[in-house]
């Protein structure tokens, strides 16, 4: 079973911060705790593509989902590595606003921190103005590995495929990153609880700046598993 939460805290921090000239829509504006109506089947949809590879579309226009804040949404599956290796996901943005992130997510457990069981996980996301952002979710609260940084080496085109690296050096302790088969960052968890291994998945943020109903957010995902 697939699980997912929606983190309106987080979300601004994954919103690259640049908006539409002129663009400022009003926005369904919810209560401190969002209404838990939100679904990860419909919303996170996987499907055989073929040749070992599954193909997850993430795809709405339903205005319940459009807030003043933004929402980060992410799902994760299966049980988990005992140790991260490497893994790679293609994926394209075929409609949204461009500043709006989406990745993957990779660690993701829950450990006890001051006798309270806490979700935890690491996270790469990029955008469609050429950004992208490295960083660790703990309790709902993002904390980023260095703020959104720029690199030639992302397709921004609207639909066109980015491919997404990230491998750990054991011996090193090191993260590697690599974006459309080039190295562009190497990253470190050390602070506890330090990730190393756990369940795998994808994360889209929704942001003010998406135009819902009329066309709002289609992104994919590609991965072999």
């Amino acid at each position: 079973m697939r699980l997912v939460k929606i983190l309106t805290a987080m979300a601004a921090a994954l919103i690259l911060a640049s908006c539409p000239t002129g663009y400022m829509p009003e926005r369904t504006e919810y209560p401190e705790t969002p209404p838990p109506y939100f679904h990860a089947e419909e919303l996170f949809a996987s499907e055989d593509y073929g040749d070992g590879m599954t193909r997850t579309v993430f795809k709405t226009n339903d205005v319940k989902y459009w807030t003043l804040e933004g929402l980060t949404m992410w799902t994760v599956w299966g049980e988990g590595e005992a140790e991260f290796g490497r893994r790679t996901v293609r994926i394209a943005k075929v409609r949204g606003y461009s500043g709006g992130g989406y990745g993957m997510v990779f660690c993701h457990g829950e450990y006890n921190i001051g006798g309270k069981k806490t979700p935890a996980m690491l996270m790469v996301m990029i955008n469609s103005d050429g950004y992208y952002i490295i960083g660790k979710v703990q309790g709902g609260i993002f904390k980023d590995f260095g703020w959104w940084k720029t690199t030639p080496y992302i397709n921004k085109s609207a639909g066109y495929l980015n491919e997404i690296t990230v491998s750990y050096e054991k011996e090193n302790g090191e993260y590697i990153l690599e974006i459309n088969g080039i190295e562009i960052e190497r990253f470190r968890d050390d602070n506890e609880p330090a990730l190393r291994g756990g369940r795998n998945g994808y994360v889209v943020v929704i942001t003010p700046f998406d135009k819902f109903p009329d066309s709002g957010i289609d992104v994919y995902f590609l991965e072999e598993r």
